[in-house]
């Protein structure tokens, strides 16, 4: 088994959306059970890290754009809709998260809880099937120059 065989992935795919419902659903119903501890804390961490892989991809794109590597830009060309979406995603729903009370009696803040579970499944997978896609470009690279 190559490693270009392995390279279909994609968040954007029906595999990636149903994750990230699935995700999105069972964060919001144990929020509304309140099973979720610190949930503010969790909040601030998403936030964190949605800003963190935007400014990864920005300097992604940059650098993308002066390499000769063509992987990067591939991958990029691949990915990014997915990853920008779900980081976009994240970080609006984190704020909307943090400017309200986190009150798991209230339907309307259960769902915005779900809402930013799902962005940020759809975020971490698009960041997985990112850096899948370069590792899969850059093996098949390596493969093909040691024939």
């Amino acid at each position: 088994m190559s490693c270009n065989e392995k390279c279909g992935f994609s968040a954007c795919s029906c595999l990636g959306v149903v994750i990230s419902l699935i995700f999105g659903t069972l964060v919001a119903v144990l929020f509304a059970l309140n099973l979720i501890p610190l949930i503010n804390t969790v909040v601030w961490i998403v936030f964190g890290l949605a800003v963190l892989i935007l400014l990864l991809l920005v300097l992604g794109v940059f650098l993308g754009a002066v390499t000769l590597s063509g992987a990067l830009r591939k991958c990029l060309c691949k990915n990014a809709l997915c990853l920008l979406t779900g980081v976009i995603g994240t970080i609006i729903s984190a704020i909307v998260a943090l400017s309200i009370v986190l009150n798991p009696a209230l339907i309307l803040v259960v769902i915005f809880t779900g809402i930013l579970a799902f962005f940020f499944a759809l975020m971490t997978i698009g960041l997985i099937a990112f850096i899948k896609c370069i590792i899969c470009m850059l093996c098949s690279r390596l493969m093909n120059d040691s024939d």
